[in-house]
């Protein structure tokens, strides 16, 4: 009897460690350091706590490394660093892949924060697309002073692409199964630091039902020295991932 309630007490243990890196919420960073404090406050609001954050430092020159020092010691959840050479944010994607302990991949920028109930929210609906159909959900992300304003409507939920009205600047944030994306590695093209993350995004949602929902759980503007600035010269400067880029969305026209 002794023995049999050894068993159980592991396996609900077990069962914990699972529950606890349901989810890997992504942030990589470059020279950003005097940003991530918001976004670690709204980690620390999350009415669950079934996550680990894993920051990817994609070679920045400022303090990021002794700033999330601080988060790691006074936060109740894993919090995780890995710093590399400056590659680029979808080198930074790739990296988390391959280092990530969740089941899902949850990304959010460093100037962005999360609404407090995201994590809940992405938990049931992580449930609701546990089917071998899915590759995964969506919420919303928008400007800040919608911050306030709640969501009166109902709660949309379709799986057809693209087909969303917008009412405010608002884009999809794309939550993957972590299996599903390690399947989708960005090619490395030497000397290019910028590929549009479409590049990765296209294919699973060619391959694989995407539960998109009108969710508000993320918010934050666009920053002048943001990746979404100046995008033009960017494809300029990058050609072979610009023309993949190109080739990735002259597929889905088809």
């Amino acid at each position: 009897m002794q023995d049999f309630q050894e068993i159980i007490k592991i396996c609900v243990f077990l069962n914990t460690i699972e529950i606890a890196m349901l989810f890997t919420v992504f942030t990589p960073t470059y020279n950003r350091s005097h940003l991530l404090q918001r976004l670690f406050e709204s980690l620390c609001s999350q009415t669950v706590r079934n996550f680990e954050w894993l920051i990817i430092d994609d070679g920045s020159t400022d303090d990021t490394e002794k700033v999330v020092a601080v988060f790691e010691e006074k936060a109740d959840f894993p919090v995780r660093y890995i710093k590399q050479k400056n590659q680029g944010k979808h080198i930074a994607i790739n990296t988390a892949v391959e280092n990530a302990k969740g089941k899902w991949y949850l990304p959010i920028d460093s100037d962005d924060f999360l609404a407090n109930n995201n994590l809940e929210i992405c938990q049931d609906l992580a449930l609701e697309t546990n089917g071998n159909q899915f590759g995964g959900f969506t919420f919303i992300h928008a400007p800040e002073e919608l911050v306030e304003k709640k969501q009166e409507n109902i709660i949309q939920k379709w799986t057809e692409y693209n087909s969303y009205h917008w009412e405010f600047a608002g884009e999809m944030m794309y939550v993957f199964k972590m299996d599903v994306i390690k399947r989708y590695p960005f090619p490395v093209f030497e000397h290019e630091k910028f590929c549009q993350e479409s590049v990765q995004i296209i294919p699973i949602v060619k391959n694989y039902e995407i539960l998109f929902t009108d969710h508000i759980l993320a918010y934050g503007e666009y920053l002048e020295d943001g990746l979404s600035q100046n995008l033009y010269q960017r494809l300029l400067k990058n050609p072979q991932y610009s023309m993949l880029a190109l080739k990735t969305k002259l597929a889905v026209a088809k």
